[in-house]
């Protein structure tokens, strides 16, 4: 019994960074650069590689400080390209901060669901909704976005999930052990019945509306496409005479 509910807490835990997983990388976007959205301008860095540093701001293209010449045709699909990028990242944000929220619901109904009475459950429930706020505050607040994926996100979910797990796991224990030592057949079937239950709703729930933002990212992977061949059509070039590579979609 025991061992059954303590695999429903640690299922729901590991589940949770997966759901929070989903952001433009799933598209087959990749990017030797961290991406910072400023007020005025779109900042692309890198720690190895030249060149370092890339802004885009307004039609003019700066690299490693040194303003590049462009044509009328490249100012325009520099703009463009800002602009779509502008539009495409609060809607990665939106999904990443949904996924967030459905994870830790989840998290949240199992510990109150084997907390020990019902102001444990509620202060259970109240401390993990806070863990999920404080990590969606700071996803909010967030204008960098490392390799224009969110790895810094899921190690965030995980560091507080791994936190969490010794209350999950002794809101269960203590039920478990309750229970074994009670002798309490009847008691031991209820608690099977309502750990079979509640992974059935939390696994139906979760399920859906982890579809739901899987469609969401997918449907912006055109236009991420159409960003990268946007890049692509270019004409300007580097002093090395490269073109431009910050973004590459397969």
């Amino acid at each position: 019994m025991k061992a059954k509910l303590l695999a429903l807490v640690l299922g729901a835990a590991i589940a949770t960074p997966a759901i929070a997983h989903m952001h433009v990388g799933d598209c087959g976007l990749h990017s030797d650069y961290s991406l910072s959205i400023k007020s005025d301008r779109l900042v692309f860095k890198r720690k190895s590689g030249t060149p370092a540093e890339v802004e885009i701001a307004d039609g003019t293209l700066r690299v490693d400080g040194r303003l590049i010449a462009t044509d009328a045709a490249d100012e325009r699909r520099l703009r463009e390209a800002e602009r779509e990028v502008r539009s495409i990242v609060p809607e990665v944000r939106s999904i990443a901060r949904d996924a967030i929220a459905i994870a830790f619901n989840a998290i949240g109904q199992v510990s109150a669901a084997f907390a020990r009475d019902g102001d444990a459950a509620r202060a259970s429930a109240e401390r993990i909704a806070r863990a999920g706020r404080e990590i969606d505050r700071r996803l909010a607040d967030t204008d960098s976005f490392e390799h224009w994926q969110d790895a810094d996100i899921d190690a965030l979910v995980e560091s507080t999930i791994e936190a969490l797990i010794p209350e999950l796991v002794g809101n269960v224990t203590a039920q478990a052990l309750k229970v074994a030592f009670s002798g309490d057949a009847a008691a031991a079937a209820e608690l099977e019945a309502r750990a079979n239950g509640i992974e059935k709703s939390v696994e139906r729930a979760v399920e859906k509306q982890a579809a739901d933002l899987e469609r969401r990212a997918m449907n912006i992977c055109p236009r991420l496409r159409a960003l990268d061949s946007a890049e692509s059509e270019l004409q300007l070039r580097l002093a090395d005479g490269s073109r431009l590579d910050l973004v590459r979609v397969d």
